[in-house]
């Protein structure tokens, strides 16, 4: 029997690199909100912590209500002066 089961995967890397990688259960209609409250309920990251955080999916920033689509990559990330896209140009800017 073959296992159908989707899921997506939520990474936070830190300031010192740091990674935390989860994999969450994908169903339909799933939100960021949604996704945020597993996180917490599962003890992955406190409330207060994913409070202080902006998300994202491939690099676009997203909110709250963004709706996860199947094999999405959530990202977490510390407080931020450039979007990540931007983040790409300006360091390969600098090269």
């Amino acid at each position: 029997m073959v296992n159908s089961e989707k899921y997506i995967e939520v990474i936070y890397v830190s300031s010192n690199n740091n990674i935390i990688s989860t994999n969450i259960k994908f169903i339909d209609n799933l939100t960021l909100k949604n996704v945020q409250e597993l996180l917490i309920s599962k003890k992955i990251f406190s409330k207060d912590f994913l409070e202080k955080r902006y998300f994202g999916c491939y690099g676009k920033l997203i909110d709250s209500r963004y709706i996860i689509k199947e094999n999405d990559r959530v990202e977490i990330f510390d407080n931020l002066r450039m979007s990540p896209n931007e983040k790409r140009k300006f360091n390969f800017k600098q090269h």
